[in-house]
């Protein structure tokens, strides 16, 4: 533990540029490095779960019964050709034990080779020791297959709900994340905020007809947690869960505008039990 602290730390100077205040936290994003940090809080338990792709699918089901759930196609520690020729021609596959592990497939461009590759490399990947985020360590290596949304022929953007006490604070919707990714910031209110979150801001988008109900999804989701991220899809057809985010960026994304990280901040009140 004191290792994986020193690691986080020091990444944390070298890609912020600057010391972490640990001993009385003001900024949303130090105070989320803190709890990085607390590997023994009362809720480390909870956290691991977030961080399972799997397991967490329960959990949504019990704290938000309208949030609904992608359908799982499949799941299993390895990917043989049966299972990809029971798949549809599309299709998102993802590794279990970490992020940035997810493949967009189209059986008319990947072969079942390349993708078999593709998910043993995954497998063999420790995903904790990259980063020391520790709600990863014992998360079992599987292989899950969603069925792949669709948003007016594309990916749909993707609303990464910012919760702070069980309340959304602000909200973060990444566009074109495969293609030319860019980020926008909105209030609450989905005003659109002049801030920049580590990918340049984006073209606006119409506010979404259900976006209060994507905001009440993730209050509940996020009410056992002092800060937690709730990343949503909102489409025609219902708010689809994506995933519950312990440390957003691993802590090393940063604000264009530190007074926007030091406001946030402000309305996070650790638990530090």
């Amino acid at each position: 533990m004191i290792v994986d602290n020193l690691v986080s730390i020091i990444a944390f100077i070298i890609r912020q540029k600057r010391f972490p205040n640990l001993i009385a936290p003001k900024s949303l994003t130090d105070k989320i490095l803190l709890i990085k940090l607390n590997q023994q809080s009362k809720n480390s338990s909870l956290r691991r779960l977030a961080a399972d792709r799997i397991a967490v699918r329960d959990y949504v089901k019990f704290k938000s019964p309208n949030c609904k759930l992608i359908k799982m196609l499949w799941s299993g520690s390895e990917f043989l050709i049966d299972d990809w020729e029971s798949l549809p021609d599309k299709f998102i596959i993802k590794a279990n034990h970490g992020s940035k592990m997810v493949k967009i497939v189209d059986k008319a461009k990947d072969s079942f080779k390349s993708i078999r590759e593709l998910t043993q490399e995954w497998l063999k990947r420790d995903y904790y020791k990259k980063g020391r985020e520790w709600v990863y360590k014992d998360t079992p290596r599987t292989l899950l297959v969603e069925e792949l949304l669709q948003f007016s022929e594309k990916i749909p953007p993707d609303f990464k709900f910012f919760c702070l006490n069980g309340r959304v604070n602000f909200v973060q919707v990444d566009l074109d994340r495969f293609n030319g990714h860019c980020r926008n910031i909105y209030s609450s209110k989905f005003d659109f905020l002049d801030v920049e979150y580590h990918f340049p801001r984006g073209y606006s988008i119409e506010k979404p007809f259900n976006f209060e109900d994507a905001i009440k999804i993730a209050e509940e989701l996020s009410s056992d947690f002092d800060f937690v991220r709730v990343d949503l899809y909102l489409l025609d057809d219902g708010i689809f869960f994506g995933e519950l985010t312990n440390f957003p960026g691993n802590c090393l994304e940063s604000f264009d505008k530190y007074s926007f990280d030091l406001e946030a901040g402000s309305q996070l009140v650790l638990n530090h039990d």
